[in-house]
């Protein structure tokens, strides 16, 4: 479970950082040279960051599931032991 959530993060957040990176590109694409280049460079950098925080939260969300498990089968270990 927890590498299906991973793998989607990573997805996602390559998504998140392919887009921004167009995005930024695509702005300066008329310029060429050195201001395309600081663009592409920059958007990648931010691209990264907001898809680190995507695939982050995805990772966070894999880790809630995984000890709510947990959590889900101690209780009923405990049910069952006390009967």
């Amino acid at each position: 479970m927890m590498n299906k959530h991973l793998i989607h993060g990573l997805v996602v957040g390559g998504l998140f950082t392919a887009a921004i990176t167009w995005i930024a590109v695509i702005d300066t694409l008329a310029e060429g040279g050195f201001a395309l280049l600081a663009s592409a460079v920059f958007g990648f950098a931010a691209g990264l960051c907001i898809g680190g925080l995507v695939a982050a939260n995805f990772a966070m969300l894999a880790a809630e599931e995984k000890k709510t498990e947990t959590a889900r089968a101690h209780r009923q270990l405990a049910a069952h032991a006390h009967a």
